[in-house]
């Protein structure tokens, strides 16, 4: 028996609290392993060389950025609004927190 599209929206509405916790995990998660890609404390991307640091800098840039827009894109049209609001915060607010705390170290 097909679901008929209006069920599918309504499926999607009630996961969004769970998934909106899943997705801000799952960003802070990311959003770390990024960072020590760029600082060069993540294992196999260890720069000795100016060109290697810079390449891996504009790689892990290019995946946040990458990772930001899709995820924003793919939850809006989803209509899971708390999911992608729980998804900016955390892509947003999670760099700035380990820059902050790199700081104070």
């Amino acid at each position: 028996m097909p679901m008929s599209a209006i069920q599918l929206r309504r499926r999607v509405r009630r996961a969004d609290k769970p998934v909106a916790v899943i997705v801000g995990v799952g960003n802070m998660l990311l959003c770390g392993v990024l960072f020590m890609m760029m600082i060069g404390g993540l294992p196999g991307f260890e720069a000795t060389t100016r060109e290697q640091e810079t390449s891996a800098r504009i790689l892990a840039g290019q995946i946040f950025g990458g990772w930001l827009a899709g995820g924003l894109l793919l939850l809006f049209m989803l209509g899971m609004t708390r999911a992608s609001f729980s998804h900016l915060a955390t892509m947003l607010f999670t760099p700035i927190a380990l820059i902050l705390i790199l700081m104070l170290l």
